[in-house]
């Protein structure tokens, strides 16, 4: 058997393919190696909504000479109320989005339940709400320009066919948008994104299900270390099809609103991650060192 390099080849009925040397584990071991445990600093951006002072510390998303695309965030029963007007988070459209930063790695988990304002799910296209993650950008109606916008957000409730329970997960990347649309329970759903690095892990778990589910990954290494962490909440994009692409007059201007969503928010929860950055992404992986073990974990802790 021959060496290639940092790699033995080796020869299959299926062709040449190549197998980990002893010298290429112990790099990738090594690599592992310093992900060092990490002090949880962001406990104190945990909030529950159990009155309206709880709003006091988030940031709104509300650029100068852009209309909301939501009615006020609210506190009602002890729940975060969030309904939005017809728009949504799509390429350069721009919808509502709360939000605090955050340097850094992360683990954020909300509880959510998502409605119509007359059934028990949403009756018009895409209106869901969730996690959302932005790179902060100072924008106005002034001084917006297109194919800047980068973010990624991982929302429950209703995309196409309207009145179905799903999930939506969107990664925009200089404004380019790519989506998944995948089954969701319905009632009240955890949501949860974890960042390592470049990595993004999204999970969910439903009201009565003791374990997480990791439901995708999303590698972004162009984002930078400084984030906009938060909720979304978005309706109606059969109201706003007919005006795109003129993404100024959606985001100026609106669209006739028949937005048909409410999300209750019961809190959201913030934590550093028990390890850093670690060069394999599946949750799943042998753990081969200890590192991949201790992530696992901590990804499935309440």
């Amino acid at each position: 058997m021959a060496a290639a390099g940092k790699w033995q080849q080796y020869a299959t009925v299926e062709g040449t393919q190549f197998m980990p040397s002893r010298f290429s584990i112990a790099m990738l071991v090594a690599a592992l190696a310093p992900a060092a445990v990490l002090a949880n600093d962001l406990a104190s951006l945990s909030t529950g909504f159990d009155d309206t002072s709880a709003l006091a510390a988030w940031s709104e998303h509300a650029p100068e000479g852009f209309t909301p695309k939501w009615a006020p965030p609210r506190v009602e029963d002890g729940t975060l109320v969030l309904q939005p007007t017809s728009g949504g988070w799509f390429e350069d459209l721009q919808g509502g989005h709360l939000y605090r930063q955050v340097d850094g790695d992360f683990i954020v988990t909300t509880r959510i339940r998502v409605t119509g304002t007359t059934a028990d799910l949403p009756q018009t296209l895409f209106s869901l709400a969730g996690l959302f993650v932005r790179a902060p950008r100072d924008v106005s109606a002034a001084t917006w320009a297109p194919g800047q916008e980068n973010w990624l957000f991982f929302s429950i409730g209703t995309s196409a066919p309207a009145g179905e329970p799903q999930f939506e997960i969107k990664t925009t990347t200089n404004s380019l948008s790519t989506l998944k649309i995948l089954p969701s329970p319905t009632g009240w759903v955890e949501l949860r994104v974890a960042r390592h690095a470049e990595l993004f892990t999204l999970m969910h778990r439903a009201e009565g299900v003791a374990e997480w589910t990791v439901i995708d990954q999303i590698i972004r290494p162009d984002l930078p270390q400084m984030l906009n962490v938060g909720l979304t909440a978005y309706s109606d994009w059969g109201s706003v099809a007919p005006i795109y692409p003129d993404v100024m007059q959606v985001n100026t201007r609106g669209v006739p609103n028949s937005a048909d969503l409410i999300a209750h928010v019961d809190r959201i929860d913030f934590r550093r991650p028990a390890v850093g950055r670690i060069p394999i992404a599946n949750v799943d992986a042998p753990a081969f060192v200890d590192a991949i073990e201790t992530r696992r974990t901590d990804l499935m802790a309440d």
